[in-house]
């Protein structure tokens, strides 16, 4: 399954969705290092990109704090884009 919506919101910021292609996936394990960032995205007609979020507390909870996961997700997608300069690094 792809992210709806991601594709054109990504190609209007310039990056290469081919490269992009994998994480997009929700299939993919590394999926997940996007999903801070996507939480906070609309498409064209300013609904959630992911789609309308699940109901419940959990849910509330973890929106509500999804911005804290950013610098995480952050240096997540640095490692998996640059995993061999990130193991030199170590």
């Amino acid at each position: 399954m792809r992210v709806p919506g991601a594709r054109a919101s990504m190609s209007r910021c310039g990056y290469r969705l081919s490269a992009w292609a994998p994480l997009l996936d929700t299939s993919n394990v590394n999926h997940g290092l996007l999903l801070p960032v996507l939480l906070h995205c609309r498409d064209d007609q300013g609904r959630p990109l992911l789609g309308p979020p699940r109901s419940g507390r959990e849910t509330e909870d973890f929106l509500r704090n999804a911005h804290l996961d950013i610098p995480a997700a952050v240096e997540a997608l640095r490692q998996y884009w640059m995993p061999i300069r990130y193991a030199r690094a170590r």
